[in-house]
C-alpha cells in the first residue's frame, strides 16, 4: 500500500505516476496540481494530454482516501457504479448480467473478466496493494482493449522491478466497526537491483481481514450461530524479474496469486433485524461464502528499436471460485410453495385432503402456507430442513498480444498496432445439495421421491445440477493512429477486426431438473462465431498547452453466445437457444485544462450511447429457469466532471460528479409467448443511479515540524427516478414489493502526520452510522421474506507505513 503522508505535506494528490507513490518525496511543499503519466492509449502520455475520460489513481492518492478495492474505487469515478454482491461494474451505465463482461478488467495487459454462464459467474476482485495506479476508461474501449469492454476498462498496473535503485515500504493496519468485528492489514513490498542495470526483482506479499457486523442465528431463537459472519479475508502475493541483455531490450516473468474468502454474504434479513440499534441478523440456514482465488504467470517481452517499441504480453490466467450464490434452503421453499395451497383444507392438487372412515384428513401437509415468513422457515414438523446451494466458476484463460508502436513522442505521426490471440476455457457447475428432500416431499405431499419428482436424489444427495463448460476463442488485428495535422488539431482513428469462436456443452441432471425424463440427463450444446469490427474516431484541439477539446465516435461490442434449452412444458414455450452480439456507439464531446498558474485542474466530457440488441438474462417465472437472449434497445446520456484546487499551499479541493440517464427506448417483448410478453417497457431504467457526487477537502500543516494533514470525504449516491423493470407494473417481472434504493450519503475523516519514514494515520468512516436498507430483495413476488444489505457501520482505526 502506497504511503498515506505522501500528500501530507502539500504534495498534489496527482503525482507523476511514472515513480512509485512509495518513493515520492513528503517534505517539499508545493502549490500546483501535478500530473499522472498514463497508459490509456496504450503510450504514456499525461492525464491532461489524453483525449478521453479517464480517471487514475496513484497509489498515495488510494491510501489518502482509504481504498481498499475497486468498490471504494467506484465512489470517487463519476458514471461508475459497483454491485459488491456480483462484482459487476457498470460505466455510464452499460451493464447486463448475461453474456460476456460489459466492462474489460485488466492486471496490467492480461483481461481477467469472466463470461457470465450461469447463476453468479462473477469476476474476480484484483487488491489493489503494490499498484503503481488504477486507471478507470470510460466509454468504449473496443479498439485497443477489445469486445469485453463495450461500456469501459479497468486496469490494474502494478509496480514493475527497478533495474537501477532499491526501494521498499511496510504496511499495518488495525480498525475497528460498530457492532461488528475487528479489521486488521499487514504487508510488505520490496524490490531493486541484483545485477545494476541487468537484473532486479520486485516481491510483495500482503493479508487483510475486514471484520464482518452481520450475525448468523437461529431464525427460531434468534441465537447467534456465527458471528460477524460476513467477514472477509485476501491474501495476494507476487513475484517479478526483470532482465536486460541490453540497454534496449527486457524481459520481465512475473506471477500474482491471491486468494480471497468471503465467510458469508452481506445480506441481513429485515423482520429480525434493527439497524438503527446496530442490530444486523441474518437467519438464513444455509451459509452463503464466496472463495476465490487465481493464479496469474506473465512474461513481458521488450525491444526499443530506432523510433519504434516491440511488446509481446503473454498470460496465463487459472481462477476458481466456489459461492453459494443462493441460498438452497429458501430458494426450495420459495418454489416448493408454488405447489402449495393457501386453503388449509386443500391439497397441492386443488382438491380437498381425503379423510378416513371417522372423517379426519389423512394428509395434512398443506396446513403449513406459506413455507417461507418474514421470520424463517414455516416448517414446525421440520424445523431443521437445510439445503446448499453450490456454484463452482472455473477460468483458464491464455492471452497473447503483440505490440508495435511509436516512440518518438515528438513524431507528427503517433501509432501503435498489433495482434491479439485469446484460448479461453470457462466451467460453471450450479447445484443444490438437498439430503432432506425425500422426508420433506412426504411431508408436503405424502409421497416418495419417486412419485413425486419422478427420480431418487443423486448419489451425492444433489437434488439438481446444472453443468456448463464454455470455449471462447478470439484472433484480432488493432490499429490506432493520431496525426498531428498542425501543433493545436490532432486527427486520430483506430479500428479492431476479430474472429470470435464460443461454444458450450451443457448437462442438467437430478429429480429438480425439469428437462431430463425419467431420470435421464439432459445435454445440450450450441455455439456462435462473428466478426466483429469496431471503429473509433477522434478530433483534439489543443486550445493552449494546458486546454484541450475533444469529440470522439466509437463503436463497442459483446460477441453473442448460445444457451441451453427450456423444457417446453415446465416453462410453457419455445425459448432461444442462442444469443446474437450486441453493440453500442458511443459520441463524447470533452475538456481538459489546467488553469491559475497550474493550481486548479479540471476535466468533463458529455456522451451520448446508443446501446442495441441488448443481451439480457430472464427467468421464466413458472418453471424460475433462466436463459439469455437479446431485448430491446437502450440510450444513455450524461456527463460526468472532475476538478481539483489548490486554492493555498495548504488546501486543497476534490470534486468527481457524474450524471447518467440509461432508459430503454423501446418495448422488449418475449415473442415466445402468445400473446407475446412485456419484458421491459419503454422509459424503464437501466437500474443505474442517476447522481453520483464525492467532494473532499484536505488541509496540509505542520504539527511539530512535521508533515501533517486532515482530510474529509463525502460521497452522495440519489435515489433512481423512474420506473425500473420491477417496478413496472405491465411488464412480466413486475414485482409490487420491491423498492429502489434510496438516496444515499457517507462522510469518512483521515489524519495523520509523517516522522522522517514513518507515516502514521488515523480514520473514521462512515462517521454518522449511516444504515440505508439497500438492494432490497426476496426469492420471488410470493414470499414475504426479505433481505437488504446496507454500508459498513462506523469504522475507526490506525495505519501505519514504513518506507525504506
Amino acid at each position: 500500500m502506497a504511503l498515506l503522508m505522501a500528500a501530507a505535506a502539500s504534495t498534489p494528490l496527482l503525482i507523476a505516476g511514472a515513480a512509485s507513490a512509495q518513493s515520492a518525496p513528503t517534505s517539499k511543499a508545493v502549490t500546483n496540481v501535478g500530473e499522472i503519466v498514463v497508459t490509456a492509449t496504450r503510450r504514456e502520455q499525461a492525464l491532461s494530454k489524453v483525449p478521453e475520460s479517464v480517471s487514475a489513481f496513484t497509489a498515495a492518492k488510494m491510501d489518502i482516501q482509504g481504498i481498499k478495492s475497486f468498490a471504494d474505487i467506484a465512489k470517487f469515478t463519476p458514471g461508475v457504479n459497483f454491485d459488491q454482491d456480483s462484482h459487476d461494474i457498470t460505466i455510464r451505465g452499460i451493464q447486463s448480467t448475461a453474456g460476456s463482461s460489459t466492462t474489460g478488467v485488466y492486471i496490467d495487459d492480461t483481461p481477467v473478466q469472466a463470461r457470465n454462464l450461469g447463476f453468479n459467474s462473477n469476476n474476480t476482485l484484483p487488491a489493489v496493494f503494490d499498484l503503481d495506479r488504477v486507471e478507470v476508461l470510460r466509454g468504449p474501449q473496443g479498439t485497443l482493449f477489445g469486445a469485453g469492454s463495450e461500456g469501459g476498462t479497468v486496469r490494474y498496473i502494478t509496480n514493475q522491478p527497478s533495474l537501477t535503485h532499491f526501494s521498499g515500504f511496510a504496511h499495518a493496519e488495525a480498525a475497528w466497526t460498530d457492532y461488528g468485528g475487528p479489521s486488521y492489514e499487514l504487508g510488505a513490498a520490496a524490490g531493486g537491483p541484483i545485477v545494476q542495470d541487468k537484473l532486479a526483482f520486485r516481491i510483495s506479499a500482503w493479508g487483510r481481514r475486514d471484520g464482518g457486523f452481520i450475525d448468523r442465528v437461529d431464525y427460531r431463537s434468534l441465537v447467534p450461530t456465527d458471528k460477524n459472519a460476513n467477514r472477509v479475508d485476501t491474501y495476494a502475493l507476487r513475484l517479478a524479474f526483470t532482465y536486460a541483455p541490453t540497454p534496449d531490450f527486457t524481459i520481465t516473468p512475473a506471477v500474482n496469486f491471491e486468494k480471497r474468502d468471503q465467510h458469508n454474504h452481506d445480506t441481513y434479513w429485515l423482520a429480525i433485524s434493527d439497524p438503527g440499534a446496530g442490530v444486523f441478523l441474518n437467519g438464513t440456514p444455509d451459509r452463503q461464502a464466496d472463495t476465490d482465488h487465481f493464479l496469474l504467470p506473465t512474461l513481458k517481452i521488450q525491444w526499443q528499436g530506432p523510433g519504434v517499441t516491440f511488446i509481446s504480453d503473454t498470460s496465463y490466467y487459472a481462477r476458481k471460485e466456489r459461492v453459494n450464490g443462493y441460498s438452497g434452503t429458501l430458494y426450495n421453499l420459495s418454489y416448493f410453495q408454488h405447489f402449495l395451497s393457501s386453503d388449509p383444507n386443500i391439497s397441492a392438487y386443488g382438491v380437498p385432503y381425503p379423510t378416513d372412515p371417522q372423517g379426519n384428513e389423512v394428509d395434512s401437509a398443506g396446513h403449513f402456507f406459506p413455507l417461507l415468513s418474514p421470520t424463517g422457515l414455516n416448517l414446525p414438523q421440520m424445523p431443521n430442513y437445510y439445503s446448499q446451494n453450490n456454484i463452482t466458476n472455473s477460468q483458464y484463460n491464455w492471452t497473447q498480444e503483440f505490440r508495435l508502436q511509436s516512440s518518438n513522442p515528438a513524431a507528427r505521426l503517433q501509432w501503435v498496432a498489433g495482434a491479439f490471440l485469446a484460448f479461453n476455457y470457462q466451467r460453471s457447475t450450479e447445484e443444490i445439495n438437498d439430503p432432506m428432500l425425500p422426508a420433506l416431499t412426504r411431508l408436503l405431499w405424502n409421497e416418495g421421491m419417486v412419485r413425486a419428482w419422478g427420480e431418487r436424489l443423486l448419489p451425492n444427495g444433489d437434488d439438481y445440477i446444472n453443468d456448463t463448460r464454455s470455449h471462447d476463442r478470439q484472433i484480432a488485428l488493432f490499429a490506432d493512429a493520431t496525426f498531428n495535422v498542425t501543433d493545436q488539431l490532432k486527427l486520430e482513428a483506430g479500428l479492431r477486426f476479430a474472429w470470435t469462436h464460443f461454444d458450450f456443452t451443457n448437462l442438467n441432471d437430478g429429480p429438480q431438473d425439469l428437462l431430463d425424463s425419467g431420470g435421464v440427463p439432459a445435454t445440450a450444446s450450441g455455439g456462435k462465431d462473428e466478426k466483429p469490427l469496431t471503429p473509433k474516431f477522434t478530433i483534439t484541439y489543443q486550445v493552449t498547452p494546458d486546454d484541450m477539446v475533444y469529440a470522439t465516435a466509437a463503436k463497442g461490442y459483446r460477441i453473442g453466445g448460445a444457451t441451453p434449452p427450456l423444457p417446453i412444458v415446465a416453462c410453457g414455450g419455445v425459448f432461444p437457444t442462442s444469443y446474437n452480439s450486441d453493440s453500442v456507439w458511443s459520441y463524447e464531446a470533452g475538456a481538459k485544462g489546467r488553469f491559475l498558474d497550474h493550481t486548479l485542474s479540471l476535466s468533463g466530457s458529455a456522451y451520448y450511447i446508443k446501446w442495441s440488441n441488448i443481451q439480457q438474462s430472464l427467468v421464466v417465472p413458472i418453471c424460475a429457469i433462466m436463459y439469455t437472449t437479446n431485448l430491446g434497445e437502450a440510450v444513455s446520456k450524461g456527463f460526468d466532471f472532475q476538478g481539483q484546487w489548490q486554492v493555498t499551499p495548504h488546501l486543497e479541493l476534490e470534486a468527481a460528479v457524474g450524471y447518467t440517464h440509461a432508459r430503454f427506448t423501446t418495448d422488449a417483448l418475449d415473442s415466445t409467448q402468445d400473446p407475446p410478453v412485456l419484458l421491459a417497457g419503454k422509459g424503464d431504467s437501466l437500474h443505474v443511479t442517476p447522481w453520483t457526487v464525492t467532494l473532499g477537502a484536505q488541509y496540509n500543516f505542520q504539527f511539530f515540524d512535521r508533515p501533517a494533514f486532515v482530510r474529509a470525504d463525502w460521497e452522495y449516491n440519489s435515489h433512481l427516478n423512474a420506473l425500473t423493470v420491477e417496478e413496472d407494473p405491465n411488464t412480466a417481472n413486475f414485482d409490487p414489493f420491491l423498492v429502489n434504493n434510496p438516496a444515499t450519503n457517507l462522510v469518512s475523516l483521515r489524519a495523520g502526520v509523517t516522522l522522517d519514514r514513518l507515516d502514521l494515520a488515523l480514520f473514521a468512516n462512515n462517521i454518522f452510522n449511516s444504515h440505508p436498507q439497500l438492494n432490497l430483495q426476496h426469492q420471488d413476488s410470493t414470499t414475504t421474506l426479505f433481505e437488504a444489505e446496507t454500508f459498513r457501520p462506523l469504522t475507526v482505526g490506525v495505519s501505519v507505513n514504513f518506507r525504506y
